[in-house]
Formats: structure tokens, sequence, C-alpha cells
């Protein structure tokens, strides 16, 4: 099994009062509730699905995003 570094889970506050949990690696929407304590349960639960990690990593604007200003090699 390949080890996975714990991944950040950015929140994004909606107009409509819901707030929700993007993890930072697989850029999944792992849930949205009302209120941001609401979400650790489901971040603390959640597993990047591996196919869809090396799909991103084969992306060339997935590189891009995650080096910043340049190409990732």
């Amino acid at each position: 099994m390949a080890y996975q570094t714990r991944p950040t889970f950015p929140h994004r506050f909606s107009r409509d009062g819901t707030v929700s949990s993007i993890c930072s690696e697989c850029l999944v929407t792992i849930a949205s509730a009302g209120d941001a304590r609401e979400l650790a349960r489901h971040e603390h639960a959640h597993v990047c699905d591996p196919v869809r990690l090396y799909q991103l990593g084969a992306d060339p604007s997935r590189r891009f995003l995650v080096s910043g200003n340049r190409l990732a090699s």
C-alpha cells in the first residue's frame, strides 16, 4: 500500500450558508453542512481514491495547479 500524507480540507462558504469541505489531494467535495464543525467526522473518515489520485497526477493541468507558476516535473 502506498503511503499518502494526510490531506488538508479547505472550506468553501456558499451564499446559502452551507460550508463544503474539499480534499486538497483528490479535489473531491467531502461533505457540505450548515456548520463547519459538522465536517470534522467526514474529513477524518475520508480516504482518497487511488485511481483518482493517479489520474490527477497524470493530468498536466493538475501539475500546474499544484506547483504554482510552473509545471512540475
